[in-house]
């Protein structure tokens, strides 16, 4: 089918060079299974490093809801030692002037959101 989004290793690669991936066999399989989260990913670290500076680590982790085991997300976590207030005004930034609209894209799969160090 033309157009369709294939998760190639280059691809993968490409991922590999912006984020960290915790637990990569996990990571590796749900981009595969969801191969659609990829250019997003390439853009949204395009955008983080807008709000967040250069060199920013950012972590891909798939996160189960416990409440629900088939219900996994992935989170791509901002690493970040600022203080919590300028941290969160950051990521309520990026999200009100990008991310709101460009959701829709990641289909439910995918969660951007700070972890602190």
């Amino acid at each position: 089918m033309a157009g369709q989004i294939v998760a190639t290793e280059p691809a993968l690669q490409s991922l590999r060079q912006l984020y960290i991936f915790r637990r990569p066999e996990e990571v590796y399989g749900f981009l595969k299974t969801h191969p659609l989260l990829i250019p997003l990913l390439l853009e949204a670290h395009n955008k983080i490093v807008q709000y967040f500076g250069p060199s920013p680590e950012v972590v891909l982790e798939v996160v189960t809801d416990p409440e629900a085991m088939d219900d996994r997300e992935l989170f791509a976590f901002i690493r970040t030692g600022l203080p919590p207030d300028e941290a969160l005004n950051k990521l309520d930034r990026l999200d009100k002037e990008w991310w709101l609209d460009e959701a829709d894209r990641a289909e439910g799969e995918l969660c951007i959101d700070v972890e602190f160090l």
